[in-house]
């Protein structure tokens, strides 16, 4: 009786398919290679039990295909694709009613994480999900996902539980029972009694993303991501800013690569990637879209990357798969009308080698790095020669404004030292006994001057961008004292100027339109914070800005003298600013926070220092709630270089994490950021502190400096002991946390943790040495696309703490999330709140 539906779906897919390619819609996302249609179902075909319905895995064993028929004799219809998976399809079988189809996924890890072309991936690196798959609805679910290999799915008689095997490694395999899942509408959970404000309420705070200027410098575009929404916002200097593109449904996909049409009136971006965290039947790609700043829906222009107007703005190029495309766009004025058919242009040739370097700004000459030097070919004469005492150039060269100059870096060579994460023991930071030197091309006489030599020692390995001004002086970076400073000198030589002054590492640098100055984020000046600075090439501040205790970053130029921002506070989300010439500033306004926002009260964190375990001064944030419940929390953050702020910060993931943290202290939790030795923003020395990482773990000197620092505070209670949280590296920290000092760390949350980075017994400063003095409680959590730590990480830690029974280990999966476990606002709200209860329950005691 429940056969017809699905008949009638797999009817409707075929249809609308059809209905589609008659309307000439723009193509659907790309999906993994595809393999041909099959015109009948194989004989290995698993059947429904009313026999009308039929399914197997494709070829690839990626995609699963099926065909129905009208009664049990009758022939098989046209055959449809019912979905494309990551992984493999393996073992299907229909549910008793035939509604739904259940099959083992198995998964490994894939080339380029950590495993080379044409490896076969090592059985200890795979891993299995059970999934289900609602044929009517078209959504896929999955049983209980874990960090194991799941097999054998069996339904119940009446289709609502699915029995399975459960492995983890070499452990013998367990049988399971789960009920069977749903795709549901899901609802942000509210506060909790007694909460001040609910986590998702706090999550939901409006981020935005760098803003990003219109050819003119007249305009600005810029994202946010507003709970399950998604939305690109437009200001014209002189008007409001204005919403223009939304996209709800909280479906995962990412808006980023804006690009601003040179007077404004319209906006390209790319929307999602590869990225499935919904897991769609069909696998979503990366696609260009553009929209009308004054009014009109996006208009999705097909798969691509990298959107870019023409210098006139009459086309719109792409690539997609190493394809260039374009899109002719029709303008009424400045108004943007519609944009044309998107063309595919063949690959051309590629140009000779003398014509593959950095033509100059004039166009007349091209610059190359040749195997003893420096060449130049002159475009009219066709004639190339050799700068003399070049050898040893970087790949990059940088011309001056008026192509008189090329300048280039000799690398560093004789390297001793490397302080590297990947090396199991420290052997110094990284020096060189030739260090780098800075040199000047001149092109017309064909000489080169070397401009600067790095003394040895502190400082001597380099890199970072180079900048010409208008009037021949080359700023370069430099560390010689100890900071991250930016220098200039003369195009002739001489001595170099210092034009950022004081204590404090130059992190982000981009140069003034005019090219008579260089815009900087640091934090010079304000150790634990980030300020915007305007120095000129001769060493002379020009302007500041700096308010409070607020950050600010992400500077942008814009017409007439005015400068656009964003700015952040504790209790003040990232907000677009515009500075105008006599220095006032305003907000633009949009986007604005909810009417439950809990922003205004959160407290504002201090910046501490404090004694690690080896008596060297450690650094932090320490959140104070108003009423402490003698709970005690340390988070660590990941990177490992990076830096937390008091407040709001400029990567995404990490203001997620700070409104985790104040929440815990909504809850009556005193939390402490630890600012660990080989963190960023505090110098060479601390940047570079012996025996950090996997070749020592010195940072956890500070860290459990930390927990002692929380102890010995009268608002927390020393017998509870303390939790610890974080993610990526920030998990890493955690797992040590928790094994190395279990007098100390009661309870962890490790999202997608470093654990191993490499055999268990090859890894000394790793935490598997010390799993067996392990005793807290553990929430591991991970998602399977992860793309910056390897899902085995995860997979080595539970199957080794699995061994341990006095451990409680909870696991959380979530098949197709990356390394954030973000990209869905349910997702990440319910690993957080997951995340905090787990803590809570232990050290959050009232």
């Amino acid at each position: 009786m429940r056969t017809a539906p699905l008949t009638l779906s797999l009817a409707l897919i075929l249809a609308t398919a059809a209905l589609v390619a008659q309307q000439g819609a723009p193509p659907a996302p790309a999906v993994a290679a595809a393999p041909q249609a099959p015109k009948a179902p194989p004989a290995s075909a698993v059947i429904s039990p009313s026999g009308l319905h039929s399914a197997w895995p494709s070829d690839d064993a990626r995609s699963v295909w099926s065909a129905v028929r009208k009664t049990s004799s009758s022939p098989w219809e046209t055959p449809a694709r019912l979905l494309t998976i990551r992984g493999t399809v393996r073992n299907l079988v229909f549910s008793p009613d035939g509604s739904k189809l259940a099959f083992e996924n198995p998964r490994a890890m894939e080339t380029g994480r950590g495993r080379g072309a044409g490896t076969p991936p090592n059985p200890l690196d795979t891993w299995a999900f059970i999934v289900v798959f609602d044929i009517r609805k078209r959504t896929i679910a999955y049983v209980d996902p874990q960090f194991g290999i799941d097999s054998a799915p069996v339904w119940s008689a009446d289709g609502r539980e699915i029995s399975f095997l459960r492995k983890f490694g070499e452990m013998p395999p367990t049988k399971l029972t789960k009920p069977v899942p749903e795709v549901r509408a899901w609802t942000p959970p509210g506060p909790m009694p007694g909460d001040d404000f609910s986590l998702a309420s706090a999550l939901a705070i409006p981020f935005v993303y760098a803003p990003v200027p219109s050819g003119d410098r007249r305009s600005l575009a810029y994202v946010a991501r507003e709970g399950t929404t998604r939305n690109i916002y437009y200001l014209r200097l002189g008007a409001p800013a204005r919403r223009i593109a939304t996209f709800g449904g909280d479906d995962g996909h990412e808006l980023n690569a804006l690009a601003v049409s040179k007077t404004g009136g319209a906006v390209a971006f790319v929307r999602g990637d590869t990225s499935n965290p919904t897991s769609l039947p069909d696998p979503p790609a990366a696609e260009v879209w553009i929209v009308n700043t004054r009014a009109g829906m996006p208009i999705r222009l097909g798969p691509g990357l990298a959107p870019r107007f023409s210098e006139d703005d009459s086309r719109l190029e792409w690539t997609s798969a190493g394809t260039r495309y374009t899109a002719t766009l029709t303008w009424s004025g400045s108004n943007f009308l519609s944009a044309g058919k998107a063309e595919a242009h063949p690959a051309t040739q590629p140009p000779p080698v003398e014509l593959r370097g950095v033509r100059s700004p004039d166009g007349k000459k091209i610059a190359n790095r040749a195997q003893t030097g420096v060449s130049i070919y002159d475009v009219a004469s066709k004639a190339s020669w050799a700068v003399p005492n070049s050898a040893g150039a970087e790949v990059a060269l940088l011309w001056s404004p008026d192509s008189r100059y090329v300048a280039f870096r000799k690398t560093a060579t004789g390297l001793s030292g490397s302080g590297g994460i990947n090396g199991y023991r420290y052997n110094g930071a990284p020096v060189a006994s030739d260090p780098f030197s800075v040199w000047v091309i001149d092109v017309a006489k064909s000489t080169s001057t070397e401009v600067f030599k790095a003394p040895k020692g502190m400082g001597s390995v380099q890199s970072g961008p180079m900048f010409w001004s208008d009037d021949h002086r080359l700023a370069f970076p430099w560390e010689g004292d100890g900071w991250q400073h930016y220098y200039s000198v003369p195009a002739q030589g001489g001595e170099p100027t210092l034009m950022t002054r004081g204590d404090g590492d130059v992190e982000f640098v981009e140069q003034s339109l005019d090219r008579k100055h260089l815009i900087l984020t640091t934090n010079i000046g304000d150790l634990g914070r980030r300020h915007i600075w305007v120095v000129d090439f001769s060493g002379g501040t020009i302007a500041m800005v700096r308010q409070g205790a607020s950050s600010q970053w992400s500077p942008v130029e814009l017409a007439d003298g005015r400068l656009a921002y964003l700015e952040a506070s504790h209790s003040m989300p990232p907000t677009v600013m515009i500075r105008e010439r006599d220095g006032s500033t305003s907000a633009v306004g949009l986007p604005r926070q909810a009417a439950n926002s809990p922003a205004s009260r959160f407290v504002e964190p201090m910046l501490v220092d404090y004694p690690a375990l080896d008596g060297k001064t450690a650094f932090g944030q320490l959140f104070v709630p108003a009423r402490p419940s003698g709970c005690g929390i340390i988070f660590a953050h990941g990177g490992i270089r990076r830096q937390m702020l008091p407040g709001f910060h400029y990567m995404d993931a990490y203001t997620h994490l700070y409104e985790l943290n104040q929440y815990l202290v909504s809850r009556g939790c005193v939390v402490l950021s630890v600012e660990y030795r080989s963190s960023i923003m505090r110098g060479y020395a601390f940047r570079h502190a012996p025996g950090w990482g996997h070749a020592g773990a010195s940072e956890m000197l500070d860290v459990a400096g930390g927990a002692k620092y929380l102890m010995a505070r009268a608002d927390v209670d020393e017998a509870r002991g303390i939790g610890i949280h974080g993610l990526s590296w920030g998990g890493y920290i955690t797992a040590q946390a928790l094994g190395r000092y279990p007098e100390l760390f009661s309870v962890g949350f490790d999202m997608a943790g470093v654990h191993t980075s490499g055999d268990a017994a090859g890894v000394p400063h790793s935490v598997m040495p010390y799993l067996d003095y392990w005793k807290a409680p553990i929430l591991l959590a991970q998602g399977d696309d992860d793309r910056n730590v390897v899902f085995t990480e995860g997979i080595k830690l539970t199957r080794e703490l699995l061994k341990r029974p006095n451990v409680n280990l909870v696991q959380r999966v979530f098949p197709n999330e990356t390394h954030d476990i973000y990209l869905t606002f349910e997702n990440m709200v319910t690993i957080y709140q997951e995340g905090a209860d787990f803590l809570l329950a232990t050290v959050g005691r009232r």
